[in-house]
């Protein structure tokens, strides 16, 4: 670990002529350097654990709040000129504050560059220099923060993430599971046969359909699905907000694409799935468990299959959830589109608003709800995005009018909700919008318009066959 000495020379050489120290967010300043000291504190003090109320007439303290205030809101930097007694002597000073992130961007410190000058130019030039000096080196080490991350997620081959990213994201999802009652599901995805393949072909080739396999897998996947490279010839998709029956229609999806996918050197290859939702209560390794043994039932049972495993028996006392045994909507085989992107659309709607409706009438937390409100109103707004698009690139002679309707319900949902949060609205209300108006009669009624022409004019997703 760098001594606090030596991480000053790292930060602002001796010889440099500005102020510089980092403030903590309780108000107290950490470090310093020597040229700071001087401008703020009186001979032989430190300026390390004290606060700006203490060194500072408060017409100062009151402009460097300011400041701290615009850097709480996100700006990437503030700045105020002042007058500062400085040896006895009235001096003309630039005060810079920036930000210091933590590694998920959240605000952990404050710094500051403080610039005596003998004029306001003087000081503003200088002080703006070194502000583009520090702005500049400070992108250079997020960027190869973020790279070298990303290096070390993924998976060299496939491009993918690797194991050690997705044991990080499952039991961060399965925290979420746990705390808001979120449907989170696990595939398990193996190549049959690969061994074959190595033996006939070669290890070259056998990379070649690996990661062939991770571009045709990639490709049917929403944004919030993860997929890994486990091991070898077998693949992990991590499916937050996804039931058992929604992962098990993915899962065939997958299935059937691999199966229609042309392989280089090698032709078709099949794969064989295993599916199971977290149940509440369940250990990862349990939960890994029953998938495994699904994907091992889907190969005993004459491969390219898909195999669920089956719901355990929640532990005692776990959930008495009190909607359980009440109405929500369902999705049926009719509603479908013949559009694998509309119709996942459709279905992860359902759940959203089978979620809400579950924690309204369990009374969980207002916390709770506004996660499962703000995440349906989210999936609503890229549901239409992804609806447009198909049925533009299908030719829907009446796209345009479709699209109009679908702001004008963005436009009442997110006048609703933002009135629920100002609590003019109940959450009822909210509710009976969005699960009713706009995903059940929506999608029954306007979506099945262009059903036919979806049918008539199938739309191409995911990536081309070569």
């Amino acid at each position: 670990m760098i001594p606090m000495s030596g991480l000053m020379s790292l930060l602002m050489p001796p010889d440099a002529k500005l102020g510089f120290a980092i403030k903590g967010l309780d108000g107290r300043y950490r470090l310093a350097n020597r040229v700071m000291e001087e401008l703020l504190c009186q001979d032989g003090e430190h300026l390390a654990g004290k606060s700006e109320q203490e060194i500072l007439p408060p017409p100062a303290c009151r402009l460097l709040e300011q400041c701290d205030q615009r850097i709480v809101a996100g700006e990437p930097s503030a700045a105020v000129e002042m007058e500062l007694t400085v040896a006895g002597q009235l001096s003309h000073c630039l005060w810079l504050r920036l930000p210091i992130l933590g590694p998920k961007r959240e605000l952990q410190a404050i710094a500051s560059l403080l610039q005596e000058a003998a004029s306001p130019q003087q000081g503003f030039v200088a002080a703006q220099e070194e502000l583009a000096s520090l702005q500049e080196a400070n992108r250079q080490l997020q960027q190869t923060v973020a790279e070298l991350e990303q290096v070390a997620s993924t998976d060299k081959l496939t491009g993918v993430w690797n194991r050690r990213h997705m044991e990080e994201s499952l039991h961060q999802e399965m925290e979420r599971q746990r705390r808001y009652r979120h449907p989170l599901s696990l595939l398990i995805l193996d190549i049959d046969f690969f061994k074959q393949i190595n033996d006939q072909h070669g290890h070259a080739v056998g990379d070649c359909v690996l990661r062939r396999l991770a571009e045709v897998l990639q490709g049917q996947l929403r944004s919030v699905d993860s997929l890994c490279r486990w091991g070898g010839e077998e693949f992990i998709v991590l499916c937050p907000s996804s039931g058992r029956s929604t992962a098990a229609q993915l899962a065939e999806r997958l299935r059937r694409k691999v199966a229609e996918t042309n392989f280089p050197s090698v032709g078709r290859v099949t794969t064989s799935i295993g599916v199971a939702e977290c149940q509440l209560g369940e250990s990862w390794e349990e939960w890994f468990a029953r998938t495994d043994m699904a994907l091992y039932q889907a190969k005993s049972g004459g491969r390219n299959a898909v195999q669920v495993a089956p719901e355990t028996r929640r532990p005692d006392g776990a959930d008495d959830d009190p909607s359980s045994s009440l109405v929500h909507l369902v999705w049926h085989p009719a509603y479908e589109s013949g559009n694998d992107l509309i119709d996942r659309g459709h279905q992860q709607l359902f759940a959203d608003a089978n979620e809400l409706l579950s924690a309204m009438l369990a009374e969980r937390p207002m916390e709770q709800v506004n996660v499962i409100v703000d995440r349906l109103f989210t999936d609503i707004l890229q549901h239409f995005r992804d609806e447009e698009a198909a049925i533009e690139a299908a030719g829907f002679p009446a796209a345009t009018q479709h699209a109009s309707l679908h702001r004008n319900l963005v436009g009442q949902a997110g006048k609703l909700v933002e009135e629920y949060r100002n609590g003019r609205q109940g959450v009822g209300d909210v509710f009976q919008f969005l699960a009713y108006d706009v995903v059940t009669k929506h999608m029954l009624g306007a979506d099945r318009l262009f059903f036919d022409h979806l049918a008539a004019q199938p739309v191409p997703f995911g990536p081309v066959d070569e």
